[in-house]
């Protein structure tokens, strides 16, 4: 086995861990960075273009109205604008630093768009000119804590050479592990297997708007690898660009997300879709051409990739503006958080999940440099106990990774939901839930595998259960047995749990600005306060904070407990 020591421990190499190392580093704390890949080279971004919400100042007013309304009332303007103003701020430090933005012009930069790999090679670079440490295809499995039940730091597998153990402790650590796609074939989503959801949830964090976890993407059919040009074209040009048809050349309509969901219903009914080269520029036309991916008539078959948590809004809750879990030591950062607070009941595909990242990152590795001084030297630590973790595999992990995607990547059982539906799959994937706490295991590599066969698990069930509990369509959380928003149900889930998932509402605080009045403000609370202290907790009891029942006519929000989604 191999120890290091660190003032702060960030898991995860992508924007949100680099941000995160970043800022512990500049407030002079030692960090190390562990990632399951290559730090700066895996992950969603390093496979595409990175949108930005970059909002001027005069916009952004209209911009958090907007984005409150179209998150369907989950968001909180407070966290919108703070985002905003982090992420202006570290854009103007990019571009001091000599990077630049796809779409500039002279005189007029956009500073919305940027090339994935190259950002991630430039946040690379400055970590280690910040003297961070980067240990690559290090993937953590369990976090640490001490006898207060403090995180600690990690311990994990190194995955070249003999395979051996690693533990690093730490005062402090950030999670930023990314989200999960349950392996679906998205471009760059590989490594997005909810390690950090499952690693958190073992230490005690609650997890929130995981039912908020069945966001899709369009990529064309002809190419269903998660490396694929076409699936990055996909990903980031299709809905700007394309006009989509079904198989008789009907226009979908609407543009953006309105296509899109006109597409995602036409997949689901077992109709095609197809993206018209037509109005594409001609370099992106080029690059399909190239692929394969256009049949005789000029069209770009389609099909529908779950991204899971990746593109949508669930994960770890956050007790506080430096990004603190609800668990002592532990931070928080990009896709493994959830964004509700910044994008509602709806996926940040307009540039919200880029400028989380940023942000999120920032406040996370500043707030575990500021933990980490207040603790003394360690004492002894232990790993906290977790699923998949035997010494040998009795079951295989491929199994239950094919369980879990049966009851996750097909539309008819994320993208529509029902009572019957939810319910048998919950039924499948409790049942497989004992087998891989006990029976799944290994050494090196298959330890890895077996960890995020069980992760992938865990995710599935918190969602499944999420939904269940959710009696309303609200954003990508879509009923088809409760097809209208309910007028009670302006609430966020809390959910946890392993042996017995568990889910649990919480009151939205923040104000709803009139339906009738589409240019009326919103009145935001605190627009400009500084975040809380680190390792700060909300509410006296460190559960659930007390809210503020400024929701004129808003009634009480549903009382639910474990029982109330119960699946069988």
């Amino acid at each position: 086995m191999t120890e290091f020591d660190s003032d702060v421990l960030v898991v995860g190499g992508g924007p949100a861990g680099a941000w995160a190392a970043l800022a512990a580093a500049a407030a002079g704390a030692r960090v190390i960075v562990v990632d399951k890949a290559r730090c700066g080279s895996s992950g969603p971004t390093a496979q595409g273009v990175v949108t930005l919400w970059n909002i001027p100042i005069a916009a952004r007013d209209e911009a958090v109205r907007q984005n409150f309304v179209h998150g369907g009332g989950l968001g909180d303007p407070d966290w919108m604008y703070l985002v905003m103003e982090e992420t202006h701020r570290r854009v103007g430090q990019l571009v001091r630093g000599g990077f630049r933005f796809q779409g500039e012009q002279p005189g007029r930069p956009a500073r919305v768009y940027l090339d994935g790999a190259k950002y991630l090679g430039r946040l690379r670079r400055s970590m280690i000119i910040a003297g961070v440490r980067i240990l690559d295809h290090h993937p953590a499995l369990q976090l640490i804590t001490d006898g207060d039940g403090t995180v600690s730091g990690a311990s994990g597998v190194a995955l070249h050479g003999d395979g051996h153990t690693w533990t690093a402790r730490a005062r402090a650590v950030v999670v930023a592990t990314g989200g999960c796609a349950f392996l679906s074939g998205g471009a760059g989503t590989e490594v997005a297997t909810g390690d950090g959801l499952l690693m958190g949830a073992e230490a005690g964090a609650e997890l929130s708007g995981m039912e908020f976890s069945n966001a899709y993407s369009l990529a064309p059919a002809a190419n269903s690898g998660p490396h694929g040009s076409a699936a990055v074209f996909a990903t980031d040009h299709v809905m700007h660009f394309a006009t989509l048809t079904d198989e008789s050349r009907s226009v979908l309509s609407g543009r953006g997300c309105g296509s899109r969901a006109e597409a995602f219903a036409a997949i689901a009914d077992g109709r095609r879709v197809y993206a018209d080269l037509e109005e594409m520029p001609e370099n992106v036309r080029a690059d399909l051409c190239r692929s394969g991916g256009p049949d005789w008539l000029g069209r770009v078959p389609l099909r529908a990739v779950l991204e899971g948590t990746v593109r949508g809004t669930g994960g770890l809750r956050l007790a506080g503006l430096d990004c603190a879990t609800t668990i002592p030591g532990l931070y928080g950062a990009g896709d493994v958080t959830t964004r509700e607070p910044v994008t509602g009941a709806v996926s940040g595909f307009g540039g919200q999940n880029g400028a989380w990242a940023i942000s999120s990152g920032v406040w996370a590795g500043a707030g575990a440099a500021r933990y980490a001084r207040t603790r003394r030297k360690l004492g002894k630590v232990r790993a906290v106990p977790g699923a998949g973790l035997g010494p040998k595999a009795r079951i295989d992990p491929r199994a239950v990774i094919g369980l879990v995607q049966e009851h996750t990547v097909p539309l008819r059982r994320s993208y529509w939901r029902s009572d019957g539906s939810l319910r048998d799959s919950i039924a499948e994937l409790d049942g497989m839930w004992p087998g891989v706490e006990f029976d799944l295991g290994g050494a090196g590599a298959d330890r890895l595998h077996a960890r995020q066969a069980a992760a992938l698990l865990a995710v599935a069930r918190w969602s499944k259960y999420s939904a269940l509990a959710r009696t309303e369509t609200r954003g990508m959380h879509r009923r088809t047995d409760h097809p209208g928003a309910g007028t009670n149900w302006r609430v966020r889930l809390l959910a946890g749990g392993l042996d017995r998932v568990w889910v649990r509402s919480e009151q939205v605080a923040a104000t709803v600005p009139e339906e009738s009045g589409a240019s009326t403000p919103i009145q935001v609370r605190g627009r400009r306060r500084a975040p809380q202290h680190a390792g700060s907790r909300v509410g006296s009891d460190g559960g659930a904070p007390t809210v503020t029942a400024s929701d004129a006519g808003d009634p009480t929000a549903p009382d639910l407990t474990a029982t109330d989604v119960t699946a069988v």
